[in-house]
Order: structure tokens, then C-alpha cells, then sequence
């Protein structure tokens, strides 16, 4: 290279510059043109595609020389066009805009393309001169083109755009490789994506379940690669992005047909990763030495929890004693198996809690822990913080006190295997359910508020969705709640006398019941009726009653296995009946406790949609000519609310006239598609 006089380049073509060769812009390329006349602001040529054309003159950038030749036909002008053209684009090849700029870096001032080809070449003829301006416009990186010319960039700004580039550089490879991929997977289901493009496969899943997470620009660049993906795969024309991303993992079988997409959405862990799972492994729980621990192990515990329940993280035990009874609520140690801010802890606390789905479930720690180390399983020493309670000889509630144990489980009982022995007159239930009917009582004088309402569990097997109906007021579950809720409040009451730091729940009264809510029949319309009236629940550090409950002061401790904060309640028991003070200071817990309130609140949502989808499922399987009985349970809408039974949801239905709230009506349905959520039924 060598230095030159600053040049000025021309503004416009001379008016009499006929046969003069030009470049212009068209729809994102660079086009060769001969001028074959000049009208005023406007030339008039032919392009080297062989089309007769008039463009203003501003739009034009004439290249030094000319073809010769006024008599030369068309064909003959674009066959010049077309080799003139071959020399420009190989010479532009050979062009190193980096060398270039890095001449004339320092000064940062606009360079026309006749000063940069004397720099470059020595000389500025046609084909440099062509050439030299196709390569700078294409490299976009060390010059910013400007209306005549060229500006360097500053180092920094070529440095982020060289780095811009080549992140989209290697977006372009990476959806390539996705095309094969997919165009493979449809022939073979059981290739594994390649790591290059599981985020882009993970970015397609984000938009099939019509996530908030996605950065606009992302999406705007997935949507495009969505369109071409479809074209390739032969999907037809599917419009709506969530639908297209849904079809493109389905076909390729990345997803199936009920593939979880609340978890998607609300970015739910399903699985934990190898080191974790390692880690659990080689949890052991090893019984404590000394006096921390209570040896409880010679007494009889027993569990009672549904038959397929495989996390049993509570016990009781009732024994004789001298002038009543002692009542124990046995607790598993999850403190015990690993600290706060191991990695096992940060990934329980991650999830917050566990899922329940009618398919999986999703444990908040992993199953080695959940299902077997930590379960409370008949025949093996776990420990366990305790609440026990002394019991008069009529049952009366006396005192309580909390300590730390080993307990081994004698008897796993099932629910309905305590509803047999209690309706056979077995001594040990009859006397806990005795207990926990007294409890009951004091609460419910108290203006706990007893709430109705029908549930189901739906279950997933041999692709059909089946219902189990939950009968939350059976003798051997309203024992085993009220149990849980007595062990809570001694729980809660503790902490306070010690002045332990906790999460306490608290709850305002409820609204009052107007007379015509009150005069509604006893069923679903009144059960809804007051649950609405219901005022939500709050959590604190400082203790507040518990109005529906009719409770001073409660807290959530029964359940460490799927629940973080039952875990850190635990631990701060834990602590302080071992060292005399607990794990955290109250700034501290409340610092955890707000960390946790945001995947706990994802895991609740995603929990509530999942079993939302799974009970539309069980309907779209249903025989539709069947009809569905529905109880009207409010009327103050658009359209009446109505409760249906088999599922027990609600929903907007168009009625005719005169329903009211506890009216029963027959419906059938109409339309169901449990992916978009939507349910249409229709009276009967």
C-alpha cells in the first residue's frame, strides 16, 4: 500500500457519461449496470440481468471506465455485464479489508473508494475499484459506509462487531445442523441430538410452551428458523409459532404427545444431574452418640399413608404412661443427610418442593433420599425430630414438648387399612382418632372454618388417564391431618417460646356469611361459597393467628421431604436443641425464605396446570355421548360457574335462565383440547 492525496469521489455522473458502468442496491444485493442514456436527474440502463431500467442518478455509483461499444445489443452488453462481473467478484475475494483498515485505523475520518483502491492497488481502475466496494460493503465489520465512501471504526467497535459476527456465523451452522438432525430424526427416532444444538432444541421447547422467558431478538430468529425448519420437514403452513414449535418436537419425536410444557414454562427441573444423584449416594445416616438424640427405637411407630406413597417423611406412636398416654409425631431428619449450601441443599432448594403428576413425580431431592434413605421404612432406625405430647386418661391435651430422636417404623399401615381397623374397633386408632376429634374440636370452637371439597388424583398408565377419588374426610385422613396440624402448632408455639426464627402462616378471619350463601344446600355451591370466602394465607416472622385453622400461631414442619421450608424449620429445631441456638438469625432466614417464595411459587403453578391438563385429558377420553352432571356454584359472571362432577373443576358454561347457586344441570361435551386449555360444553 502506499499513500495518496485525498480524492473527492463524484456526487453524480457527468451528463453525457454514456455507455459509464454503475453499482446500485436492489433488494439486498449489489447489481453491475451500462448506462446506455442520461434524462435530466435520471439514467436510463441496462442491469446484468438483462432488464432495461431508469434510475435516479443519486441511486448509482459509477465505476471508472466504461464498456465500449454503442452498437452492442442487449445480449451482447449483458454478456460483458456477466464476465465483468466474474472479474469483480474474484478480485473481491482476494481483498483483506482488515490489512486495509488497519492502514488507515487512526484516522477516523470518511475515505472515498477511489483513496482507499490508490492506497490498496496503486491505482484505482474498474474492476479494483468494483471490487474493493463489493468486499467493504459485504465485510461490515472495520469500515461504516457512508454516503460517498468509507469510515474506519475505532478497535472497540470492530472488536464487538468482528464478535457479533461471528456469534451469528455460528448461529446459521448450528440451525443447519439442527435441520439435518431433525430431517434424520424423522427417519430414526433414536438419535440423540448433538450438544451443538440441544439449546436451540431447548429454545423450541420454550417457545411450544409459550414461555415469558425468551429475549424478543431470540424469539424474532427462532420464529424464522421455526418457518424454515416446517418447509423442510413438510408440516405445512402452521401459522401460530407455539403450535409450530409443538409440531416440529412431536414429529421428530423430541417431545411426546404429553410431554410436560408448564415444566417448560416454568423452567422446572425434572431431573437432577449425574454429580448431584453421586452425591445422594453417598449419603449415610449414621445413628448419633450422646444425649442429643433420644433412642426411641424400642417403641412401637407406624406410618399410614396411601398405598403407593413412597416418601413417608411422618409417624405416630401413642404409648401407655403413668396417669394417661404420650402422643409422638415423628418427623424425618432431612437435616441430617446434608448441610445448608451443599450442593444437594441449593439443588432441594432450586425446586422448592415436589410434583405430583398423574405420570411422574417430580421429587425435590432425589429419589435414593426421597424414596428410600430418608423414607420412614418399616424395619429401619431414622432420625427424626419428635413432638410428643402428654395425654390425660380422657385424652385431654396436657403438654408438649420437641426433641430430636431415632425412630424405627414397626407397621406401615395404608389409608384404608386404618378405616378397617377403625371401623373393627382397634384399640390404638380408636384412642388417636379419640385425640385427634378432641383437637379438632377446640379448633373448630375457636372459628376454625371446616371446608368441603371434592378432589381426584388423576393417574397416567397404558396411555389412558384414570381418576382416583380423595376423601379428605375419612376417618383414617382426618386423623392423620389433624395430627400433622397439632404437630404444626406445638412446632410453631416452640419457636416462639424460644424465639427461634420461622416462617409463621397466618390467616384474617373470613368474610362474613350472608344470609343467602347460608340458606344454600349443603354440596358443592356452598362448599365453594366458602372456601371464596376464605381470605388468603400469609407468612411471617412474627407470629399471627391462623383464622381458618383457629390456631394462636402455626407453621409448616411435618413434611422436610417435599417441602424446602419444612427442611429449614427443621433445621433451626434442630440446631437449637443441639448447640442451644438455631442455624440462622432472623435477617438470615428471612433472606432464604424470600429466595425460595420464587421457584416455590413456579413449582405451584406448574403443579396446578399439569393437573388441570390431565383432568381435560381424562375428558377428551371420555365417551362424549355421555352426558356430565354439573352444580351450578355462582351466577354473578357472564356466564354461570358451574362444578363438574367426575373431575371437579369449574368452568363458564352458557345456561339458559333462572339457574341459581346448588341448581344441578346435565351438560355434554361439546369440544376439548387439554394443550391450549380449552373445555366447551354445551346444556343439555
Amino acid at each position: 500500500m502506499k499513500a495518496t492525496k485525498e480524492s473527492t469521489s463524484l456526487t453524480g455522473p457527468p451528463r453525457d457519461r454514456k455507455n459509464g458502468v454503475v453499482q446500485y442496491d436492489h433488494d439486498g444485493a449489489m447489481l453491475l449496470g451500462v448506462v446506455t442514456g442520461v434524462r435530466k436527474e435520471k439514467c436510463k440502463l441496462i442491469n446484468i440481468r438483462g432488464r432495461e431500467i431508469e434510475l435516479a442518478q443519486q441511486r448509482l455509483h459509477f465505476l471508472p471506465g466504461s464498456l465500449a461499444g454503442d452498437d452492442d445489443t442487449l445480449k451482447t452488453k449483458v454478456t460483458r455485464l456477466e464476465e465483468l462481473n466474474s472479474l469483480i467478484e474474484a478480485r473481491a475475494k482476494s481483498i483483506d479489508v482488515e490489512e486495509l483498515w488497519g492502514f488507515v485505523r487512526d484516522d477516523l475520518r470518511e475515505y472515498s473508494v477511489e483513496e482507499l483502491c490508490e492506497l490498496y492497488f496503486g491505482a484505482d481502475e474498474l474492476v479494483d475499484h468494483a471490487a474493493l466496494r463489493l468486499a467493504f460493503v459485504a465485510e461490515r465489520v472495520h469500515f461504516k459506509r457512508t454516503k460517498n465512501g468509507f469510515e474506519p471504526r475505532s478497535a472497540s467497535i470492530a472488536a464487538g462487531l468482528r464478535q457479533a459476527e461471528e456469534a451469528k456465523a455460528a448461529r446459521v451452522e448450528q440451525q443447519k445442523e439442527a435441520i439435518s438432525f431433525m430431517e434424520a430424526r424423522l427417519c430414526d427416532s433414536t438419535l440423540e441430538p448433538p450438544a451443538s444444538v440441544c439449546s436451540l432444541i431447548g429454545v423450541l421447547k420454550e417457545i411450544a410452551a409459550e414461555s415469558s422467558h425468551i429475549e424478543p431478538a431470540q424469539l424474532r430468529e427462532a420464529k424464522e428458523f421455526l418457518k424454515k425448519l416446517a418447509e423442510r420437514l413438510k408440516l405445512g403452513d402452521i401459522s401460530a409459532p407455539e403450535k409450530c414449535a409443538y409440531e416440529v418436537l412431536r414429529s421428530t419425536g423430541l417431545i411426546d404427545e404429553h410431554c410436560n410444557l408448564s415444566f417448560v414454562r416454568h423452567h422446572i427441573d425434572e431431573t437432577f444431574s449425574d454429580e448431584i444423584n453421586a452425591l445422594a449416594r453417598e449419603v449415610t445416616l449414621k445413628p448419633d452418640e450422646g444425649s442429643f438424640r433420644l433412642d426411641y427405637t424400642a417403641a412401637e411407630v407406624f406410618t399410614v399413608d396411601d398405598s403407593s406413597t413412597r416418601d413417608m417423611d411422618d409417624a405416630l406412636s401413642i404409648e401407655r404412661i403413668e396417669d394417661g398416654f404420650e402422643l409422638g409425631i415423628h418427623i424425618t431428619d432431612v437435616s441430617a443427610a446434608f448441610d445448608f449450601g451443599s450442593e444437594l441443599d441449593n439443588a432441594a432448594r432450586s425446586r422448592a418442593t415436589s410434583i405430583y403428576c398423574a405420570d411422574r413425580v417430580v421429587n425435590m431431592l432425589p429419589d435414593i433420599l426421597s424414596e428410600t434413605r430418608l423414607s420412614l421404612i418399616a424395619g429401619e432406625i431414622r432420625p427424626c425430630l419428635s413432638v410428643f405430647i402428654t395425654l390425660s386418661e380422657d385424652l385431654q391435651l396436657l403438654s408438649s414438648r420437641v426433641e430430636a430422636t431415632q425412630v424405627k417404623v414397626t407397621t406401615r399401615y395404608s389409608y384404608d387399612q386404618v378405616d378397617d381397623l377403625l371401623e373393627h374397633g382397634d384399640k390404638t386408632f380408636l384412642r388417636l382418632y379419640e385425640v385427634a376429634s378432641i383437637h379438632e374440636a377446640r379448633r373448630l370452637a375457636r372459628g376454625a372454618v371446616k371446608v368441603h371439597k371434592r378432589e381426584v388424583v388423576p393417574h397416567y398408565k397404558d396411555s389412558r388417564v384414570t381418576l382416583q377419588e380423595v376423601n379428605e374426610e375419612s376417618p383414617a385422613r382426618s386423623l392423620v391431618a389433624e395430627m400433622m396440624v397439632l404437630a404444626n402448632s406445638v412446632f410453631a408455639q416452640y419457636a416462639i417460646d424460644h424465639q427461634i426464627p420461622v416462617w409463621f402462616r397466618g390467616q384474617e378471619p373470613p368474610a362474613a356469611v350472608s344470609s343467602s350463601v347460608a340458606s344454600l344446600p349443603e354440596g358443592p355451591a356452598r362448599d365453594f361459597q366458602a372456601r371464596t370466602s376464605l381470605k388468603k394465607s400469609s407468612v411471617s416472622l412474627e407470629p399471627r393467628p391462623h383464622a381458618g385453622l383457629g390456631l394462636p400461631c402455626y407453621i409448616q414442619c411435618t413434611s422436610p421431604i417435599r417441602r424446602y421450608m419444612d427442611l429449614c424449620h427443621q433445621r433451626q429445631f434442630v440446631s437449637f436443641l443441639r448447640d442451644g441456638k438455631p442455624a440462622m438469625d432472623s435477617e438470615a432466614f428471612l433472606k432464604l425464605a424470600n429466595e425460595v417464595e420464587g421457584p416455590l411459587s413456579a413449582a405451584s403453578r406448574a403443579s396446578r396446570e399439569t393437573k388441570r391438563y390431565w383432568l381435560l385429558t381424562y375428558l377428551a377420553q371420555r365417551d362424549r355421548e355421555l352426558p356430565i352432571r354439573a352444580t351450578v356454584v355462582r351466577t354473578d359472571l357472564k356466564s354461570p360457574l358451574v362444578e363438574l362432577d367426575e373431575v371437579f373443576i369449574t368452568v363458564l358454561v352458557k345456561l339458559g335462565k333462572g339457574y341459581q347457586p346448588g341448581m344441578e344441570v346435565e351438560l355434554k361435551l361439546c369440544s376439548v383440547d387439554p394443550r391450549a386449555d380449552y373445555l366447551r360444553l354445551q346444556e343439555i
